[in-house]
């Protein structure tokens, strides 16, 4: 039995790029589709006895139509016209928010040989000598819970393959998750022949024979570093390899001090440092710390428009200097004291039946969040 896992293509990610390309989406949207459509291509070529996709094939709940038919047409390719079995779950962000709203998944129901895990709980699938154990993201994590007790192996095959989303338990990555992210159990993994993971978007091992297959595109600053793709798993002889596709480069330039430069020498030096990393077909993220409010005043801001105008996507994070009058920065992006009143203000409401201090990390995570596609 081979078997081809994927997850976290995120199709229609990258819709706020400011650069469009010829099909109308974004130029970071069609990067996505394609790094998509290579990993098809390629599925197709391996020839799988089945090809598994973990979840977030979206990359919200409600695509556009074009984005529907693109996701469409690729399974269409894999299932029905190559004759691939093709299970697929929902994720997080593509899984319904309410028990009465159908996912976008759904709409694919009629492609032959494509099995959909997209409702409320877990569905299982019989291809060939194994066994499938699809838990799409559920409503609640007392569902989730639920629907986990269900996920044992069955004897009568002779594989037994589980396909989740979410956080796997104990992972660093996953410290200060989000509040609705749900955790997948080591021990429930431990039972199965192969467990396809989706959700944290780099490739890697968490347990005994269960992978993440990381996303198919970068998709944050933070996966600047990872390969990208899909894995190829032989359970014969469980020989497991990855297949890297194609994804957009992202650089961080090392951050500039500006103290003491005048607007034009910082200009400069901004403009040498963004052109030794060739930003043209690159997302380049460039923090600049310590600029005074003279230099800001005096900083010629057409040759930054003009850097922008040529490079794929730069970022400048322009930092004021600290001085006696600043307010207390909090974490990494300086927010000042809304960070102290929203937590002074989890100290003054009734929070009964929740966790405070998890509250509290929530709240430090997203005021100071950085990330983005």
């Amino acid at each position: 039995m081979k078997i081809c896992h994927t997850a976290d293509t995120h199709l229609g990610a990258g819709d706020t790029h400011s650069k469009r390309g010829e099909s109308g989406l974004t130029l970071r949207q069609e990067d996505i589709i394609n790094s998509f459509i290579e990993a098809v291509d390629k599925i197709i070529e391996i020839k799988p006895d089945v090809c598994i996709h973990a979840g977030d094939i979206f990359h919200v709940v409600r695509p556009t139509n074009k984005i529907i038919a693109i996701a469409g047409e690729q399974l269409h390719r894999i299932a029905e016209v190559h004759k691939i079995p093709t299970v697929i779950i929902s994720g997080n962000h593509d899984a319904p928010k309410q028990p009465t709203i159908g996912a976008a998944l759904d709409i694919f129901s009629h492609i032959d040989n494509l099995y959909i895990s997209a409702g409320i709980g877990l569905k299982t699938f019989e291809i060939g000598d194994t066994k499938f154990f699809a838990i799409p993201h559920c409503l609640t994590t007392k569902i989730q819970k639920e629907e986990l007790t269900k996920c044992v192996p069955d004897k009568n095959f002779k594989y037994n393959i589980l396909i989740m989303h979410g956080v796997a338990a104990g992972m660093e990555e996953f410290s200060m998750a989000d509040l609705g992210e749900q955790e997948l159990p080591l021990k429930t993994m431990e039972q199965f022949d192969y467990t396809a993971l989706g959700h944290f978007h780099n490739y890697c091992k968490v347990a005994h024979r269960s992978y993440y297959s990381g996303s198919t595109e970068r998709l944050s600053q933070s996966e600047r570093d990872a390969e990208k793709g899909f894995i190829v798993v032989d359970l014969d002889e469980f020989n497991l390899r990855f297949e890297k596709v194609k994804s957009r480069v992202m650089v961080d330039i090392q951050p500039i001090n500006a103290a003491g430069k005048r607007g034009d020498q910082l200009a400069q030096l901004i403009k040498q440092e963004v052109d030794k990393v060739g930003s043209s077909d690159k997302i380049v993220r460039l923090k600049v710390q310590g600029v005074s409010e003279e230099t800001l005043k005096t900083l010629p801001t057409s040759v930054l428009a003009d850097l922008k105008q040529k490079s794929f996507s730069l970022n400048i994070a322009i930092e004021k200097e600290k001085s006696e009058e600043t307010l207390p920065q909090f974490g990494k992006s300086g927010i000042g004291r809304i960070d102290e009143g929203f937590l002074q203000f989890l100290d003054l409401v009734d929070l009964s039946g929740f966790d405070k201090e998890k509250l509290k990390q929530e709240a430090i995570k997203y005021l100071a969040e950085e990330e983005s596609i």
